[in-house]
């Protein structure tokens, strides 16, 4: 019986190995960037697939949560399953294809599973932390239509709730300067895992199917906003209401009105009643 080539069928490396046909391989690794999960598989490059199960599953610092963690798996299934496809079936997937599999087939097996490999993170009633070893950004943005005033603001919470960094903007295209502030300073402070949180769909349905186009005024911005991302392990784009992104939106008004650039290291008392008041307790 002959065997198989060892190359890889999508991009023809001469050796296959399962960390490459589910992480490496540029087709894949572009499924892992434009799911939930934003993973930037480059800084994989090093790893073996235990390493990545590791790193994802059972690691106390980078590990997803329990429901995350299924549809992870789904994802290397439908993976397996699209590279079998197209080495024995002659079939030449998509990359939606192949998210679009992972979340059928959860919803097969858990029909109350609500967690979507295509759709950005579900809204919650309130602002809620995230888990240990990764940092939430919140940004919002205010433009008067009257006065043409405009400002931006964000805000950096850890999984404790505690404010690492916040700061009040007076930019036009106030929302995509905000996210790229807060990429840049994420990148200053070193920091791996990031949840950008807006309260702009648009903005963030585009960023999250991996489409990086602007117009005129914003396509700088957005080049920049892709090279940033690109640098963090896990860069996570998440939709969330007004009512959810209080503090961002408190900073943001507060450089409408002051118009005026700043940035605090803590939270001014002015915004602690905000911070403190808009999350879960634990």
């Amino acid at each position: 019986m002959p065997m198989h080539s060892v190359d890889c069928p999508r991009c023809t490396d001469t050796h296959e190995t399962i960390m490459h046909a589910l992480v490496l391989c540029p087709f894949a690794g572009r499924v892992w960037f434009i799911c939930d999960f934003n993973i930037n598989t480059h800084f994989f490059q090093d790893k073996s697939f235990i390493g990545w199960l590791i790193f994802w599953l059972t690691d106390p610092q980078s590990k997803l949560s329990d429901k995350a963690q299924i549809v992870f798996v789904a994802i290397l299934w439908s993976l397996w399953t699209s590279r079998n496809n197209f080495i024995f079936q002659n079939i030449a997937e998509n990359h939606t294809t192949v998210l679009a599999r992972a979340r059928a087939m959860l919803l097969t097996r858990k029909t109350s599973l609500t967690i979507s490999t295509t759709a950005s993170v579900s809204i919650c009633d309130k602002w809620m932390s995230p888990y240990f070893g990764r940092i939430k950004c919140n940004t919002d943005g205010e433009f008067d239509d009257i006065s043409g005033a405009n400002g931006a603001g964000y805000v950096m919470r850890d999984f404790s709730r505690k404010a690492t960094f916040c700061a009040s903007l007076d930019f036009e295209e106030a929302e995509a300067r905000a996210i790229w502030e807060i990429l840049k300073k994420a990148l200053e402070q070193h920091l791996t895992h990031i949840i950008i949180e807006s309260d702009v769909k648009s903005l963030i349905d585009q960023f999250s199917a991996g489409n990086f186009e602007g117009n005129t005024r914003t396509d700088a911005i957005f080049k920049d906003i892709l090279l940033f991302s690109s640098k963090l392990v896990a860069c996570i784009f998440s939709f969330q209401p007004r009512y959810c992104n209080s503090v961002a939106h408190e900073l943001a008004i507060w450089a409408k009105k002051n118009n005026y650039i700043m940035y605090w290291s803590v939270p001014p008392v002015w915004l602690l009643p905000t911070v403190e008041e808009g999350h879960y307790p634990f």
